[in-house]
C-alpha cells in the first residue's frame, strides 16, 4: 500500500517539477492542481464564425414563486431547503447550440434579482466571463429589458463587465426581472482556462456561457475585476437555474442539476429541460463521443460521461474512475456533511488536469486509463470541490487559497480514509511538504496564502496555494 501511494506522490512531484522548474517528466506524471494549457490535437483553428444579430427568441413568462421543479434536483432529505432560495438569483435560460463549425449559442434568459444589499441600487452588473482573455470566447448581448422596458447596457473591462441601468432605483428587498438575448461563439479547437470552456476534440465544455450576475459587496460595490489567466475566472452567488437547451440529437449531454424533460424535434435536434437546486453556477458537457455509465452512492446518482471510441480499450479507466468517485463521495459525506444533490457528473474531458463546477467535474482524458494513479488524485480533488467552492463559497479570484488549499487538503482526507494503512495519509502529507520544500530550496519567494490569484506569478501559484495551503489545514486539524 505504501508503494502504491509513493507512486502517486512521485507522479505529483514529477509534474510539479515540470510546471515549476521546466524539467522533463513522464506522461503519467500529473498534478492535482490545474496545470499547463492542453495541447490541441483536434481540428486546427477555424476562421471565426460571424454571427449576425438574430431575432428575439420566444421566451415564456416565469412564475418565480414556484420552485417545485427545482426540488427534483435535490435528494429527498434536502428538497425543502429549496424554499429558502426563492429570493436568490434566479435564471431561466433558453438556448440553441449549433456547429458552424465553431460552437454557436443563440440564447435568451430571464433573470430575477432581489436586492438584499441593504442599499438602493440604480445599476445591476453582469459578468460576460466568456469575453475575458482567460476564456477566449465571444459573447454579444444584443437586447436587454428591465421589467419590460428596453435599456442600453454599458460594457467595460474588455467587454467582460456589463452594467444594466435601472429605470427606477431598486430598494432593499425589492425584486426586478430582466430579459437578455445573446449569442456566444466558442472557436473550434481553442481550449482555454484549463479546459473549462471550449469546443475541443468534439467536446463542448460550457461554463460561464450566459451573462452572470456579479456579486455586490457591501461598502465596496459590484465586483468588476478582470480575472487572471491562471486560476479560477469567476466569483458568483448561489442561485436557482432552469435551462432549456436544444442541440443536435447525436450529442450526449449532462448538466448541473437534473434533466427533467426531453423532447425530440422535427429538425433532428433534442431539447433538454434542466433544473437545479441552489447552485453557484450552471455548466454542461456535451459530445457525440460520449456514452453514459452510472451507479448510485449514498442516494446520489453518479453519471460517468466517457468516450465511446475508447470504451473497448483494455486500458479504459471508466471502471476505476467510478470506484474512486463512489469512494470519494462516501468519504466526504461522512467527513464534511452530506452532498445534497440528486446527481453528480464525472466527465472525461480535454482538460490537462481537472476542473470543478457545481454537480459536474471534468477529468483529464489522458489520465482516464487504468493504472494511472493521478486519476484517483484528481477525482478526489474535484469531488472535494463540491463542498469547498460549490457549497461553501468564496471569492476564488481574490482568495484562491480558501477553496483550492482546502480542496487539496481533502485529498489527504480521502487517502487517509480510503486505505487501511495509516502511513498512506502520512505519506500524502509528506508529499505536500516535499514539493513546498523543493520550491523554497530554489530561492523562490515564500508568499502569504491570502493573496489574489494574480499576485502569484508563474510557479508560485501552484507551490503556495496547492502545497503550503493544505499543510496549513493539516496543522490546523492537528
Amino acid at each position: 500500500m505504501k508503494m502504491l501511494f509513493r507512486l502517486i506522490a512521485l507522479g505529483l512531484l514529477g509534474v510539479f517539477a515540470l510546471i515549476a522548474f521546466s524539467l522533463s517528466a513522464p506522461e503519467a506524471a500529473f498534478s492535482a492542481q490545474p496545470t499547463l494549457q492542453p495541447t490541441e490535437t483536434a481540428a486546427p483553428l477555424t476562421t471565426p464564425t460571424s454571427v449576425p444579430t438574430p431575432p428575439l427568441l420566444d421566451l415564456p413568462e416565469v412564475d418565480w414563486e414556484d420552485v417545485g421543479a427545482h426540488k427534483k434536483a435535490m435528494k429527498p432529505a434536502f428538497a425543502d431547503d429549496v424554499d429558502r432560495f426563492v429570493d436568490a438569483n434566479r435564471y431561466f435560460i433558453v438556448a440553441r447550440l449549433s456547429f458552424e463549425p465553431d460552437a454557436v449559442f443563440r440564447a435568451a434568459q430571464r433573470v430575477r434579482f432581489t436586492n438584499r444589499t441593504g442599499e438602493a441600487l440604480d445599476l445591476l452588473v453582469f459578468r460576460l466571463y466568456a469575453n475575458t482573455p482567460a476564456l477566449g470566447g465571444r459573447m454579444n448581448v444584443h437586447h436587454v429589458e428591465v421589467n419590460g422596458v428596453k435599456v442600453e447596457p454599458s460594457l467595460s473591462n474588455l467587454r467582460s463587465v456589463m452594467g444594466v441601468p435601472l429605470p427606477v432605483p431598486l430598494q432593499d428587498g425589492e425584486s426586478v426581472e430582466l430579459r437578455m438575448d445573446f449569442t456566444l461563439v466558442m472557436t473550434r479547437g481553442l481550449n482555454t482556462s484549463y479546459g473549462r470552456f471550449g469546443y475541443v476534440n468534439d467536446v463542448v465544455s460550457a461554463t460561464a456561457w450566459y451573462p452572470t450576475l456579479s456579486v455586490y459587496e457591501p461598502g465596496i460595490g459590484w465586483w468588476t475585476d478582470l480575472p487572471s489567466p491562471q486560476g479560477d475566472p469567476s466569483y458568483t452567488e448561489i442561485g436557482l437555474y432552469e435551462v432549456q437547451l436544444t442541440l443536435p440529437a447525436e450529442m450526449v449531454v449532462a448538466m448541473s442539476g437534473v434533466i427533467v424533460e426531453t423532447r425530440r424535434n422535427a429538425d433532428g435536434t433534442i431539447t433538454y429541460r434542466d433544473v437545479t437546486g441552489p447552485m453557484r453556477d450552471h455548466a454542461f458537457q456535451a459530445s457525440k463521443r460520449y456514452m453514459v455509465t452510472e451507479t448510485r452512492a449514498d442516494g446520489t446518482r453518479i453519471v460517468m460521461l466517457h468516450y465511446r471510441d475508447q470504451a473497448d480499450s483494455p486500458t479504459d479507466g471508466t471502471k476505476v474512475a467510478m470506484q474512486y468517485a463512489v469512494q470519494a463521495l462516501q468519504i466526504f459525506n461522512a467527513t464534511f456533511g452530506e452532498y445534497p444533490y440528486a446527481e453528480l457528473v464525472v466527465a472525461q474531458n480535454p482538460t490537462p488536469s481537472g476542473v470543478e463546477f457545481p454537480g459536474i467535474i471534468q477529468i483529464a482524458e489522458r489520465a482516464w486509463v487504468q493504472g494511472n494513479r493521478f486519476l484517483e488524485v484528481v477525482i478526489a480533488h474535484e469531488i472535494g470541490h463540491q463542498w469547498f467552492y460549490a457549497l461553501v463559497g468564496n471569492n476564488q479570484v481574490a482568495l484562491p487559497w480558501i477553496d483550492e488549499s482546502l480542496t487539496s487538503y481533502t485529498e489527504f482526507v480521502y487517502f487517509r480514509a480510503a486505505y487501511a494503512d495509516p502511513k498512506v495519509g502520512e505519506d500524502y502529507v509528506d508529499s505536500f511538504q516535499q514539493r513546498y520544500t523543493n520550491y523554497l530550496a530554489r530561492g523562490l519567494p515564500d508568499l502569504p496564502l491570502d493573496l489574489p490569484v494574480r499576485s502569484y506569478v508563474g510557479i508560485s501559484y501552484g507551490a503556495i496555494v496547492y502545497t503550503k495551503g493544505p499543510l496549513f489545514f493539516v496543522e490546523l486539524e492537528r
